[in-house]
């Protein structure tokens, strides 16, 4: 089911943004960035990485493990 939903999102954002410069806003409090995450989002649930191809999106660096100070009990 949860695949099934995440489908229908991309497909819904996808279209969407498809027909912005088309046709009349038909969700005016939706707007295309706003599309955009959600498609991104939904086809990386998916399995497929479309966020290398929008830079502006940004990475997430990976952690590294910071060396934490010794702890001076006085």
């Amino acid at each position: 089911m949860k695949k099934v939903l995440t489908i229908l999102f991309a497909l819904i954002s996808g279209i969407y943004l498809l027909t912005v410069g088309i046709a009349p806003d038909p969700l005016p409090f939706i707007d295309e960035a706003t599309a955009l995450l959600i498609f991104v989002k939904s086809m990386s649930a998916l399995g497929f990485d479309i966020s290398r191809f929008l830079p502006f999106l940004g990475k997430k660096a990976p952690k590294t493990a910071e060396k934490e100070s010794p702890v001076v009990d006085v």
